[in-house]
């Protein structure tokens, strides 16, 4: 008979220097499923849950739906809405009668008001309402903080390999492999944990890029030596201000000992090479006149500090401003700017908007910038993701209206554009590939898509909560010196 598999998780990369904060209804418009509709959301998708349905179907275990709680990376979460859905995950746990595994899918840098592991209480919460013996394997994401308490809970966790993030259906499908394994024997992996006081900004933890490309093709090969179940390295998120911040080496495999070697073997060889994790910032007014004088495009102007994928608001005005001032033409930008849309609507397709955009959602990501310039966009926006990360997300932009204001295309939305690819702008009428610059509010994740196709990229300066320089933010729940934010970072610990 086939093992019933409870599958559930709730996903959220918290800055916690952000100034929103994250609610309820924020899971429910990002991504929120649970019962059968749990399967019709993530059936065929490049997600984990379904690389894990996938697996589920060649392995003959019986998926049994809880939740998945998903938002999208933002300020704290509120107490309240984690309290809500760990109670509702629990009532689909006692609802799902007998158990033989659990498949849980987390991000690894949840923070909730007063809660800085909030994995790991998730995690612990349902461990608790297992019979004892009940196997129960975790899958992460790149950017976790991994701590002992998440790692200790779980009898395997894996993590995904790639950024851009590209292989969570692997990640899903290995997943649900060694909850199988474990299944049908009694044996569960020896696990060691080296967190490193080193903590790497977003923009240089691409998995295609030196140093991490060299990292990984290491980790990759000691995944081969005998003995050894998996491996994984969580490159962190440095915009979550706790104490368990900074680069987590994972190894699992059935010799304490040799896990152990292979764990230190590894942290070691990164700790090493800490220094080449240069990020290569450009001024903004330089970055703009370079972008307008490359003899073809488009070039990407990649805005960190107000990555929409990690916690900012997407409403950073700095690159904007400078565009206009320099008059640049065939370029775009993404703002978010509720209330500038409503204003653009209220004048109609064809209308001339004026008005301030941008830079209202806290003072951090440069001012409101005037703006004016005819309405050559005006609708509401849905579609499905078609690329290689996040493939066949529904996405819901809300309202759109796209300004032309000279040789600048303002693309205003309701609702936060993540440039995972550039399927937003093709839904306002804006072909990618035709531009001379494209602004993205991202790190890396914009790479899955616009580099097949850009002439260069540009790694802007711009003030913001997912600033690379991280010696701008004032850390506070820190208990040891981790670099690059301190120099005089230890390893190994004495």
């Amino acid at each position: 008979m086939a093992k019933r598999i409870f599958i559930t998780g709730i996903w959220h990369e918290t800055n916690t220097f952000a100034a929103t904060q994250t609610g309820l209804e924020d899971f429910h418009a990002y991504q929120y499923a649970e019962g059968d509709d749990l399967f019709a959301a993530f059936a065929d998708t490049n997600t984990e849950i379904g690389g894990a349905m996938n697996a589920a179907i060649e392995l003959d275990l019986n998926l049994v739906p809880g939740l998945f709680a998903g938002a999208v990376p933002s300020g704290m979460i509120k107490a309240e809405a984690f309290k809500a859905l760990l109670e509702r995950t629990l009532e689909l746990l006692a609802d799902a009668g007998e158990i033989d595994g659990v498949l849980i899918h987390l991000h690894g840098a949840a923070v909730v008001e007063g809660v800085p592991e909030a994995d790991a209480v998730f995690l612990a919460n349902i461990r608790q309402k297992l019979n004892p013996g009940t196997p129960l394997v975790v899958t992460f994401d790149l950017h976790a903080n991994l701590s002992d308490d998440l790692v200790a809970v779980a009898d395997a966790l894996v993590g995904y390999d790639t950024y851009p993030h590209n292989d969570m259906g692997a990640r899903g499908g290995e997943a649900a492999q060694i909850l199988h394994r474990m299944l049908w024997s009694t044996k569960r992996p020896a696990k060691i944990l080296r967190k490193l006081p080193f903590a790497p900004p977003p923009q240089v933890q691409g998995t295609d890029a030196a140093p991490v490309a060299e990292i990984m093709a290491k980790m990759h090969d000691m995944e081969t030596w005998g003995g050894i179940w998996s491996a994984s390295i969580a490159w962190g998120f440095p915009y979550s201000d706790v104490a368990h911040l900074g680069v987590g080496v994972l190894v699992q495999g059935d010799d304490h000992a040799h896990v152990t070697r292979v764990a230190d073997d590894l942290a070691l060889t990164i700790w090493h090479q800490r220094g080449e994790f240069d990020a290569g910032l450009v001024d903004v007014e330089d970055a703009v006149r370079s972008a307008m004088s490359a003899p073809k495009g488009p070039i990407i102007l990649v805005d960190v500090a107000d990555n929409a994928g990690g916690g900012a608001p997407a409403d950073g005005t700095t690159i904007l401003a400078e565009l206009l001032d320099q008059d640049a033409t065939n370029a775009v930008v993404v703002i978010q700017d509720p209330d500038a849309v409503r204003n653009a609507k209220a004048l109609g397709l064809d209308g001339m908007f004026s008005g301030n955009v941008g830079g209202k959602s806290d003072d951090l990501h440069g001012p409101p910038v005037p703006l004016v310039g005819s309405i050559i966009f005006q609708e509401h926006v849905r579609y499905q993701r078609r690329g290689d990360y996040m493939t066949g997300q529904q996405i819901d932009l809300g309202e759109v209206a796209g300004i032309q204001a000279g040789g600048v295309t303002v693309m205003l939305t309701e609702a936060q554009a993540m440039p995972f690819d550039a399927d937003h702008l093709a839904a306002a009428g804006i072909a990618a590939e035709l531009q001379q610059i494209i602004v993205v509010k991202s790190a890396i994740a914009w790479q899955a898509h616009f580099q097949e196709f850009a002439k260069g990229e540009i790694y802007v300066d711009t003030p913001g909560v997912c600033a690379s320089n991280l010696t701008r933010f004032e850390y506070k729940n820190l208990d040891r010196a981790i670099y690059p934010i301190d120099e005089d970072g230890v390893w190994p610990p004495k």
